[in-house]
């Protein structure tokens, strides 16, 4: 996962456990605030807005329980916790998110959203763009967090790498595939001349260049003949069952027998037929450290916060402490957003090629130098190198 802090149930769980340790102290604050962390506020206004940015996404009742509701408080509560101890402590570090760093995240997502799209998202989630700024800082500061004072402490082993890997070998085999193509046409010499076209194209192919896209060779073929093709990346067992028995025993740059359905005529053509294989261990080692970092990145946070809450001064109201300390109550979010994705877009948004987040992980790469944006283009010679086979793709005519 690149470009993302830590779940929130998991800091909340973690919060709860270390302020059963540490004490937790009720007392009668301020209007409208709900808790202190070492004299400062969080008001009744900010736990609601981070409630509002994740009801939506979270599919949350319009009408839940008292007690679900006060679950919820309690559990939005600890994650504003957790990101008030790490903003405190970026300060007395030196790195805490700057004005410009947040400006230009702002900027950068009221850009994604297009002309009156950001007011509009904020609109529909009930949320004050200065709440939602705090949120975006929050985000910024959790990400600046991991990179900058959690990572560079972290190490793995090659001895650690190995271990994981002869402990988990049935992870890190890739299934085989078949790249396909679905042609179809009124007539059935129109979708003849397609599999001639396509056969042709599929051996005229430079031996150097046998990677290429199969899907542009299928799309040429289709233009050549005025057919209508689809090509995918497929498992065997995700063949539609009709096609199933026939693209096994095809032969690459082959098509099946035309048949009439629905009116038309429609044939299946195999570009390509790549075995599974288990990846070695050089192969696998990029995706093995991702997960032995997120492991130890995630036991590192919860010393830190353990330590940090143990030197804190925390006041909680009394209306909140029981459900704060006690995630298993009724309506307690189970799985909770990772940080930043209270920044989401509505689902009419979820088009759109970058989310807020991934925004956010650009805009703190763009101000702090050594914080990567870990923003990788998929492409589809990645899997033979042992990276997780992407998505199926899709080509039309």
């Amino acid at each position: 996962m690149t470009g993302r802090a830590f779940r929130g149930l998991a800091l909340v769980c973690v919060l709860a456990c270390a302020l059963a340790l540490a004490g937790c102290f009720e007392s009668r604050l301020p209007d409208g605030v709900v808790a202190s962390i070492n004299g400062e506020p969080i008001r009744l206004s900010a736990v609601q807005a981070l409630m509002d940015s994740r009801s939506s996404s979270l599919g949350i009742p319009h009408r839940p329980s008292l007690e679900a509701m006060k679950s919820r408080y309690g559990g939005a509560l600890g994650t504003l916790i957790v990101h008030t101890l790490v903003r405190q402590d970026l300060e007395r570090r030196g790195m805490a998110v700057t004005d410009a760093a947040l400006e230009h995240a702002v900027d950068q997502v009221r850009e994604d959203f297009g002309p009156g799209g950001l007011e509009q998202f904020l609109t529909a989630s009930s949320l004050r763009e200065a709440d939602w700024k705090a949120l975006m800082r929050d985000h910024l500061a959790m990400e600046v967090f991991r990179k900058r004072v959690l990572l560079p402490a972290i190490q793995v082993s090659m001895a650690e790498a190995r271990a994981y890997y002869e402990a988990h070998k049935g992870d890190f085999v890739l299934p085989g595939y078949l790249d396909v193509c679905f042609a179809a046409a009124p007539e059935k010499e129109a979708l003849a001349a397609y599999c001639q076209s396509f056969t042709a194209r599929f051996r005229e192919r430079p031996e150097a260049d046998a990677e290429a896209d199969f899907a542009v060779l299928s799309g040429a073929a289709a233009s050549d003949s005025g057919a209508l093709a689809q090509c995918l990346e497929v498992q065997p067992d995700e063949v539609p069952p009709a096609w199933r028995k026939e693209a096994a025993s095809l032969k690459p740059g082959t098509c099946g027998q035309p048949r009439q359905q629905d009116g038309e005529w429609r044939a299946i053509a195999l570009a390509g037929r790549q075995k599974g294989h288990a990846l070695e261990l050089t192969e696998a080692y990029p995706l093995i450290e991702a997960i032995l970092l997120e492991e130890k990145k995630s036991a590192a946070f919860g010393e830190w916060l353990e330590a940090n809450l143990g030197r804190s001064e925390i006041l909680v109201a009394p209306e909140l402490k029981e459900s704060l300390l006690t995630p298993g109550l009724p309506g307690f979010v189970t799985e909770e957003p990772e940080e930043g994705d209270e920044l989401d877009r509505p689902e009419s948004q979820q088009g759109r090629e970058d989310d807020a987040a991934a925004t956010a992980d650009e805009a703190a790469a763009a101000v702090q130098e050594d914080v990567p944006d870990g923003r990788d283009g998929a492409h589809r010679g990645a899997r033979h190198r042992g990276a997780a086979r992407p998505a199926p793709r899709s080509a039309g005519r």
